[in-house]
């Protein structure tokens, strides 16, 4: 999660709000690392994962 928002350039405050909000969209999906209950992860939900397929696969040259 820390990562996430760093790469965001924004503030954390803004970027878990928006977190939030995709992952009740079910754009992203929250899993938390066995090894370490502190670390979150954070990945691409289903539907975004087809839907950016569907993008790409519509771009010249993919």
């Amino acid at each position: 999660m820390t990562s996430l928002c760093i790469a965001a350039a924004v503030p954390p405050t803004t970027a878990l709000r928006w977190i939030k909000v995709m992952t009740e969209k079910g754009w992203l999906v929250r899993a938390r690392d066995p090894a370490d209950g502190r670390r979150v992860y954070v990945g691409l939900g289903t539907d975004a994962l087809v839907r950016l397929d569907l993008y790409f696969a519509r771009l010249p040259g993919f």
